[in-house]
Parts: structure tokens; sequence; C-alpha cells
């Protein structure tokens, strides 16, 4: 099985850094072959000198805002998180993992929630959001060199383990003190991906296609509702615990059955240690892919939201979000206090580049600049 969810996340770009590695594990070999990036002909060595450039020269801008947030935390371990359908045991987690470590001169981690690649994987979406978080933070309350703090860096729904850790266990000494979210789902998937309701519009003029369109997303949102928000799904399948469907006539379901809906504290209670803990962490950097296919909407990677009145066409900024407005688990709180950052990229889920990764890590991680 694992080899079939290896090949669909290949297929879906949900293999973090599987095309920047140039050999790989023997774990992974019989899985696929890994891509050689010395064959990559799409720029020139004197292009990717000048886009490198350009990244050093933005990250000096934004890095001067950060520094005096970083002094103390420039020689932290960094600990990754893993998405949907990827392992820490593949080739391109274990390379960028090392690489940030060789990089900064640290210690640096990919925590698993599985004891191998098949289990780890499989983990992602038969272990649920809460089981996966206990899991990861078993391993960093038992890795003594993790105990006096770390960066944290998700990618996709690793971003949920993360920032549940940081709901359940950000305390004592073992807290993160910089969450760099890439393409995180933490404000919930709200559309079956690559079935995006905001492109189909509804109106006089439309056409039959569209209408079938239309109609069949509408019929796919029900489905995945219904499976989603019962006791048996939210035990036993992690994505069924972040959906969060935008129709207003649904959110009774998601409340009294999300998990994310309790980390949110929109379950109907308020739990005042997700919102003292979250004020742990000195810096959140949240980064968006503008073309993103996976998560709906993409907008909710920057903590935007559906618009209740109008939920595929419109979206709420941040600071009109609920979540904000009455600061539910300190969003709020954590923006005013300038902790929030804020990224883009162009690209579909997860497309990043190695510019971007080392920019993001060299502005808001460390006070100085390191090569990749």
């Amino acid at each position: 099985m694992a080899a079939h969810i290896y090949q669909h996340a290949l297929e879906n770009n949900l293999l973090v850094g599987h095309d920047w590695v140039t050999t790989t594990p023997s774990s992974e070999t019989k899985l696929s072959k890994v891509v050689d990036v010395s064959t990559e002909t799409e720029t020139s060595p004197q292009r990717r000198q000048q886009r490198l450039l350009r990244s050093k020269q933005q990250a000096n801008t934004q890095q001067r805002a950060v520094n005096e947030n970083n002094k103390k935390d420039q020689q932290l371990p960094i600990v990754f998180a893993h998405g949907m359908g990827d392992s820490c045991f593949n080739s391109g987690m274990d390379h960028i993992t090392k690489k940030t470590g060789d990089m900064l001169g640290v210690y640096s981690v990919c925590i698993p929630t599985g004891k191998d690649q098949a289990e780890d994987t499989n983990n992602g979406y038969a272990l649920n959001m809460d089981a996966s978080v206990d899991v990861f933070a078993a391993a960093v309350l038992n890795n003594t060199q993790l105990q006096q703090g770390f960066h944290a860096i998700g990618f996709s729904q690793g971003n949920n383990v993360i920032r549940g850790y940081i709901a359940k266990y950000n305390t004592g000494n073992a807290v993160v003190h910089s969450f760099l979210s890439i393409n995180g789902v933490n404000a919930g998937e709200g559309a079956v991906p690559h079935c995006d309701p905001s492109s189909l519009k509804r109106s006089e003029s439309e056409t039959t296609t569209t209408k079938i369109r239309f109609d069949i997303c509408e019929l796919l949102m029900e489905s995945a509702s219904r499976a989603a928000y019962t006791e048996f799904a939210q035990e036993h399948v992690f994505q069924a615990n972040y959906w969060r469907d935008p129709r207003p006539s649904a959110f009774p379901r998601y409340q009294k059955y999300a998990q994310l809906a309790k980390w949110n504290n929109e379950a109907g209670f308020i739990n005042e240690t997700l919102k003292e803990n979250w004020a742990k962490t000195s810096t959140f950097v949240w980064v968006l892919a503008t073309q993103d296919s996976m998560v709906f909407p993409r907008e909710g990677e920057h903590w935007q939201a559906p618009d209740p009145n109008d939920p595929y066409h419109s979206v709420l900024p941040m600071k009109e979000t609920e979540w904000y407005k009455q600061d539910l688990f300190g969003l709020r709180t954590a923006d005013e206090a300038g902790k929030n950052y804020f990224e883009t990229f162009e690209g579909d889920h997860l497309a990043f580049s190695e510019e971007d990764f080392t920019r993001w890590i060299n502005t808001y991680l460390v006070g100085g600049m390191h090569e990749w």
C-alpha cells in the first residue's frame, strides 16, 4: 500500500525535495526513481546565481525586523514534520533535513509518526491528528537535543502536527521558538482537492458543463462532510480532523466532531491553555502558494477564511475572521505583538524552489546569510 501512496504523492507533487537530491536511500529505491537535479536545464548557472542574489537582497530587508528575536535562538535545532503521502524516510525529506542542519551548523531532525517508511506514510492517513501529535511530542520530549527549544518547519498537513504540538505541549523548555508553516492546512480544508468551487461561479450565463461541474463539487462536498463528521472518521482518518466545510449549514457538525474545531476554540467552549501555549512561540511564518490546487481556500495558508455569506467565492481577510476578531486561540495577540510574517511563492502546492527555502531560513531562523 505504501508504494501506491508514494506514487500518488509523487504525481501530485506532495514529496518535498524529491527533485533536489541526486541519490536515493535504499529504503526508497524500490518505490521510485528520484529525479537527478543535475539534469535540470530550465535555468542557466548565471540565472540561478541572479535569482539567489535577488533572494538574498529580499531576505536582508525582512531579516532586520526579526534579528532581535533570533539572537538568542541562533543555535537552536530544527525539527521537520512531513506532509500527506510523504515520509521522513523518503530521500527528499532526508535530504532537506540534513542540508538545513548542515547549512546552519545545527542539529536537524525529521520526526516520523511511524517506525519505518511504510508505517510513517500510512499514518499520514490512518492515524488521527491528535494521536499523531502525541507520537510527535513523545519523540520531541525524549530527544535530549531538543530540550532547550527548537525551530519547527512543516510541510502541508505536517503543519497540523506542529500546530498541535504548540497547542498541547508548548510548555516547559521544549518549546517551538519559530514556526515556519509551508502551505499549511492549519485553517482547515474546505473543498475536495482539485475541485476548487471558487472557479465555478453560478450565473445566468453559465454553461451546462460548468453547472455540472459545480453540482459535482457540491455533491463531493456533501459526501466528504457526511463521511468526515462522524466519530469513526475523526478517530481513524487524519484528513477528516481538519475538514472544515465552509457552508454555514455544516458548521454545527464541524463544531461537534472536528478536532480542528477544538484547537481553534470554535467548538463552543474556550480552552485558555491553547492561547497561553500559542503565546510561547516567538515567530510564526505563514507561506502561501499562489496557485495551490490542494488547499481551499489557498488563502487559508495565511489564516484567511471563506466568507459565510458566500463561502465558495468570497474570502475574508485574516483580520475579519472570527478567530482573529475574537482572538480564539491567540492569533490576534501574536499579530499585535509583531510575531506573524507572511510569505508567498508562485506555483502549486509545495512547488517552492531551493532559493525560496533558503531565503525563508536565512530571513526568519537565523541572523546571518547561509548558502544552500
